[in-house]
This record gives structure tokens, sequence and C-alpha cells, in this order.
């Protein structure tokens, strides 16, 4: 993506208060939390921070320990992919070049990317331009894109009959949106069933989210009572991490035999 996403965008989003920006020209930093039960198939889960946040704040939370209760076989990378990144347009580069593309070549056999709020975007954008090397996506609360954009897909009757119009091949700060929900209207059934939406009833994104849930199956999608904040987020890992442990199966076998078994070849 050549050209980052406004400010302006994510204070009109309502997810500004008291926030960490970052420095996008440092390495992107991490917190690494080793499973509890490792397993010989590795499989990782790496953790895009909300507007404001970086690893240390998710660290805080205990949503690594979260996550390693949920589904001990996993490792855990929360990230300061701050949005100074998104900013500047160098997320999905840097995270595909420091973290997704590192994870693969260490041996890790799966791949997971979550995301919370503008992390949730954040992992869209980089299905978007990596489509179906992870595993699958976790999305907690995640920002969808402007009202007036909405709005013109809910009018259409959602994401399948919406047109969204000429687009230009490279994503950037002023498509990015259409470019995403474009994404989701052409996503096949597998590679919907990767993506797993977790929402607040009463978060000020929850009618957004229901707009992307109905392209998901039914059981990969979760509401619960509560707001936009990590408490609900916390909450929603434990049980989405559960599901996805259970349909996932006990990890066997090695990288090489898993590197042929995903949506497309890396």
């Amino acid at each position: 993506m050549s050209r980052g996403l406004p400010l302006a965008l994510c204070l009109a989003a309502g997810l500004a208060g008291c926030f960490t920006i970052g420095d996008s020209k440092a390495p992107i930093g991490t917190v690494s939390v080793p499973a509890l039960r490792p397993a010989a198939e590795r499989t990782l889960v790496i953790v895009l921070p909300g507007f404001g946040d970086d690893a240390r704040d998710m660290k805080g939370h205990g949503l690594a320990e979260v996550i390693r209760e949920s589904w001990p076989e996993v490792d855990v990378m929360l990230t300061s992919a701050t949005f100074a990144y998104y900013r500047d347009g160098k997320l999905v580069p840097r995270l595909h070049d420091e973290i997704v593309g590192p994870s693969f070549r260490g041996g890790y056999a799966r791949v997971w990317l979550a995301g919370a709020s503008l992390g949730g975007m954040g992992a869209l954008l980089y299905e978007r331009e990596h489509p179906g090397e992870l595993t699958g996506l976790v999305l907690f609360a995640p920002f969808l894109g402007n009202n007036e954009l909405l709005q013109e897909i809910r009018a259409a009757g959602g994401p399948r009959t919406w047109n969204p119009g000429p687009l230009a091949a490279e994503m950037n700060g002023d498509n990015y949106q259409r470019q995403v929900w474009k994404m989701v209207k052409g996503w096949t059934p597998e590679l919907a069933r990767r993506v797993w939406l977790a929402c607040g009833t009463s978060d000020h994104l929850i009618e957004d989210v229901r707009l992307l849930a109905p392209e998901l199956p039914g059981s990969h999608y979760l509401e619960l009572p509560g707001g936009h904040s990590w408490g609900l987020w916390i909450r929603s890992a434990k049980e989405v991490f559960s599901r996805i442990r259970l349909e996932s199966g006990p990890p066997s076998g090695g990288a090489a035999e898993f590197r042929g078994s995903g949506v497309f070849a890396r």
C-alpha cells in the first residue's frame, strides 16, 4: 500500500484518546510468549493492537495468557504495529517482511493473524495483499470503513450484491476500504471459513460488524454483552480460540506437510 491511512479518518471513527502513534522507521516491536504445551507442528498467533495500543498494552491486559489457556499448543506474538505503520503505508510490507515471512521460514506450520479495532482492519489489509497465505484471521470489533461506504454496501443488500466500482490495482489511502470490501465480496467458502469475528453488543461498531458476519460460517461469529474495550475482547478471545482449537484438531506432522495444504501455496 503506497499511501497510508489519514489520521483524521481514525479520529472520526472514534478510535482515538490517549494513544501511542509509534515510529514506522523502527522495526515492529514484539513480545513473544511460548506455548504452554509445545507441539511438533508449531502454531503461532500474531496479534495486531488497536488504535493507540502496542504490545506492552496487550500484555498488560493478559491477552497472551488468555490465548494460551484456550489453545495451549500455540506460541503468541504480540506486536507493536502501531498507527504510524498504517499512516505511512508500511503496515503490510513490514508485517510480511519482519514477522509473517520469518515465522513461516522459521518452522511454523500454522500462522494466525488476530487484530482488535484498527488491528482488525490491519489483518484484513494483510489478507487482501497476501490472500490465503495465513492459516486464519481473528477479528475483534474491526474498523471496517467510513459510514458513507458502509451505508452504500447496506443499501446494495450486502457485499455480495454491492458493486465496488472501478478500482486501481494498487491499494492506497484513498481506496483501501473499498479494496477490503471488494475482497470480502469475492471470498470463496474456503477463504471465508478461515475468518473468525467477534464484537460486543453495545460496541459502536456492532452494525458495521454485522454487515460482515453473514459472509462467514455462523459458528465463526460471536457477540457478547459489552462495548469497544479490551475487557470484551479478552472474553471473546477465550471463547474464539477455544473454538478454533476444537475445529483445528490437535497439531500433528510437520511444517513441510502443512505448506501444501493451505488455501494457496506460498
